[in-house]
């Protein structure tokens, strides 16, 4: 560590006034995550104290000010080889064959996104680079609406009609309204819940008036809890429960916040729910709700790329399902939900074997699925709902016929045909290259969200770091001592925090530097030896440290603080900050 002060010709070591702030790093605990606190601070000391200390810094005079070392001349970081050919390491590196010698400075700061990743890059980042340097809008965006919907809570005057807890749910919000189920005959409603087992919110399905003959209708949830795929929503719980006033069987989901149906997504919102904020008036959905129709449509139906996309997800979904001996009985428009711009999952699986069983061989309950897979194709290709009616199928595949590639109509045509048993493997070779495109898109996926990751990294390290600066700087007392952050080792953070923070420019302006702020911390969390020159604000003191120096200053204080905090809960005494 160095201290700088103005040259004159009568300076020498025994006449230095050495300010009470400066650190003793001899006196501290220094080492890295010490959870016992046992950094102790600096004490008091006398003028006696002062004369002695000052004998261990020995003068330079550089360019006109007078630098005093400690120790022999050299500062700490030159003593231990920094700066040189070795790296900061003390000792050379042996550069084998196959090693390359590098230096990289020691810390970081996020540079632009790689070259295959530009395409990605923000609408508005070439006229406003700070953009660049953060997540896009966009994905900004759809995260926080997830987030608002996850924690989204029912309006009590407005629902008076939801029970308070089902079990252990609590926060019981509707998501879809109740409606008859052709395919079980009962009305069904979901919901959205938290669990006050484990803080999770998950997805209720509710059967209304509906009673389990006994605990071993059950058994077919279990094989479907066990079920584990990327398309598949996970069923985690079935229960019966009186708490809607009726016999209701709900099954417990998990919960893929904004998602939609795909009768939402290209048929429109009849009969969905949409959240509004009953505050702002705003509403809480996905950025990216009917971004697949209107305009976007090919002929009458789905963009032919999209559908392709749906047909290997929904097959993927269906592999994984029949490979467990099990059929899904649920591929319809209404129950296959999109989470995202066009990431599938097969939702509301097992409820129809628990309340419609269906006594037939479970290879024939696949062939079923196969054929409603071909009557959710043919639906989105046509733009109609109920395409896949006997009467008015041939229309249909004149329309995919007409609109779309052969392979799609092949695809189609298999899948309705008359063919008594179908299979997944039958479909695989029609899908073909098609995979290809998919996996593309799914890599294409991978580096935008990489690269938004990237921007993002070191946000985290930083704020941990900017809030143990500001937990120590200009507090107001700490163990009685009203001085604490004004001396010893505080007093150096406090100096960085405005060397930091509060530039100005030559005319006296602020000057804000996003660039010299994220440097400057990034330099800070990685310590490194690099030199700064600290100047306090009535310009008496002029301190030349390390990042690496200032780093354990930080450390230290900051485990000081820790040594004496209360671990019980409560309110802060912060009556002295009114």
């Amino acid at each position: 560590m160095i201290f700088a002060v103005p040259a004159t010709t009568s300076m020498s070591p025994m006449s230095v006034n050495v300010p009470a702030f400066i650190p003793n790093f001899a006196r501290l605990q220094l080492e890295n995550g010490g959870g016992n606190g046992g950094a102790v601070g600096p004490p008091q000391q006398t003028s006696s104290q002062f004369q002695a200390n000052a004998e261990e810094f020995v003068p330079q005079d550089h360019g006109g000010t007078v630098y005093f070392y400690r120790g022999g001349g050299q500062s700490a970081y030159e003593s231990s080889g920094g700066g040189g050919s070795t790296g900061g390491l003390g000792s050379p590196i042996e550069q084998s064959d196959s090693s390359v010698l590098v230096n990289t400075g020691g810390s970081y700061s996020y540079q632009l996104p790689p070259h295959h990743t530009g395409k990605f890059r923000p609408k508005l980042a070439a006229t406003n680079p700070a953009i660049a340097q953060f997540v896009s809008p966009d994905v900004k965006m759809e995260l926080m609406n997830r987030q608002l919907a996850m924690k989204a809570k029912p309006e009590a005057a407005l629902y008076p009609e939801l029970p308070q807890a089902i079990e252990h749910m609590r926060d019981i919000v509707p998501l879809e309204a109740g409606s008859i189920k052709p395919s079980t005959g009962y009305q069904q409603s979901v919901y959205k819940a938290t669990s006050a087992r484990d803080g999770v919110h998950y997805v209720l399905r509710r059967v209304h008036a509906f009673r389990p003959i006994n605990a071993k209708a059950f058994a077919p949830a279990e094989s479907w809890k066990k079920l584990q795929a990327a398309h598949v929503v996970q069923l985690r719980e079935c229960f019966a429960t009186r708490a809607f006033g009726d016999n209701s069987l709900i099954f417990v989901y998990d919960y893929h916040p904004l998602s939609e149906s795909l009768k939402e997504r290209h048929f429109g919102r009849n009969g969905g729910v949409t959240m509004v904020d009953t505050m702002t008036g705003a509403k809480i959905m996905s950025s990216y709700s009917g971004s697949a129709g209107g305009a976007g449509l090919t002929g009458s139906g789905v963009p032919e790329l999209l559908l392709w996309q749906y047909v290997v997800q929904l097959t993927a979904a269906l592999r994984s399902i029949h490979a467990t001996g099990l059929a899904a009985r649920s591929i319809d428009i209404s129950k296959v939900i999109l989470m995202g711009k066009c990431k599938l999952l097969l939702s509301s699986c097992g409820v129809q074997d628990l309340v419609a069983p269906d006594h037939q061989q479970i290879q024939q309950q696949q062939s079923d699925d196969m054929v409603a897979l071909g009557r959710l194709v043919l639906a989105l290709a046509t733009g109609n709902q109920n395409a896949g009616r006997r009467e008015i199928v041939q229309q249909g595949l004149s329309i995919v016929g007409a609109h779309y590639s052969q392979d799609m109509k092949n695809l189609v045509t298999c899948l309705i045909g008359p063919s008594p048993r179908k299979t997944i493997a039958d479909v695989m070779p029609m899908i073909g290259a098609r995979f290809y495109h998919h996996i593309e898109a799914l890599q294409s996926r991978v580096d935008l969200l990489e690269n938004e990751t990237a921007r993002e990294l070191e946000n985290g390290r930083l704020f941990r770091l900017l809030c143990k600066m500001n937990t120590i700087v200009e507090r107001p007392e700490h163990n009685m001592d009203s001085s604490w952050s004004e001396t010893g080792d505080r007093f150096l953070i406090k100096l960085f925090r405005d060397y930091v923070f509060h530039q100005v420019t030559d005319q006296g302006k602020p000057w804000m530097d996003m660039a010299h702020i994220v440097s400057c911390m990034n330099k800070l969390d990685a310590g490194v030896a690099e030199k700064i020159e600290l100047v306090s604000r009535d310009q008496d003191s002029v301190i030349i440290v390390s990042f690496g120096d200032l780093r354990r200053c930080i450390d230290a204080a900051f485990a000081e603080l820790s040594a004496t905090t209360v671990t019980a809960r409560g309110t802060p005494n912060n009556q002295r900050h009114h």
